[in-house]
């Protein structure tokens, strides 16, 4: 049943999987120094909500719906979805870096860049791990104003931390906290989908 649901929002994202491709190549030369990859996987992640803004136009859950089994799958389906988006964005990041490093000759930072994409994993992981969950419960037009909290608050929680914390972490222990950290997450928001939706009353 998750391949068929895979399918069904890849087929439904095919427009907005070009124009993130477009703002991909876009942000590349704008950004040019820094690279875009925080922004493409931002983007990326926010398609998912595209997907269930259109499962909620066409009453998907509400047809769908029938058993706890299939209650995990649809849920399920979402964060697979999510990690899929995420990871495309990476590769498509590291391709357009590559290409920026020939078009303007400079060498290629994989240091900062690294650490650009996992503060990108870390930030789509809990924008997704709180959206999903929120989005199954109040529907996707109060969850678009959630999303934008979502990126706001860690973001600025950040900001006004980093300078104050005094942490050296090398860059793979930093990978191991936040990969740990992000399927945490994913595991207790699955669990807290799944419930939202077996109570929620269409």
């Amino acid at each position: 049943m998750i391949k068929a649901l895979l399918y069904k929002d890849f087929n439904a994202l095919k427009r907005y999987a070009r124009i993130m491709l477009v703002v991909a190549v876009v942000c590349s030369f704008i950004f040019k120094e820094q690279g875009s990859s925080l922004i493409v996987m931002i983007y990326s992640a926010s398609l998912l909500l595209t997907t269930m803004a259109i499962d909620e136009r066409e009453h998907f859950l509400r047809r769908a719906i029938s058993d706890s089994g299939r209650n995990k799958a649809i849920v399920g389906e979402k964060y697979i979805l999510l990690f899929i988006l995420v990871m495309a964005a990476v590769v498509i990041s590291i391709i357009l870096e590559m290409v920026m490093a020939v078009i303007y000759k400079r060498s290629i930072e994989w240091g900062s860049m690294i650490i650009i994409m996992l503060s990108g994993f870390a930030l789509t992981s809990f924008s997704g791990g709180t959206t999903i969950p929120l989005t199954i419960k109040y529907g996707a037009e109060k969850a678009r104003i959630i999303l934008l909290l979502c990126y706001m608050v860690p973001a600025i929680l950040m900001m006004w931390l980093l300078p104050s914390v005094n942490i050296t972490l090398s860059t793979f222990t930093l990978s191991i906290v936040i990969i740990i950290f992000s399927m945490l997450l994913y595991l207790f928001s699955f669990f807290v989908s799944v419930k939202i939706l077996e109570k929620k009353d269409f």
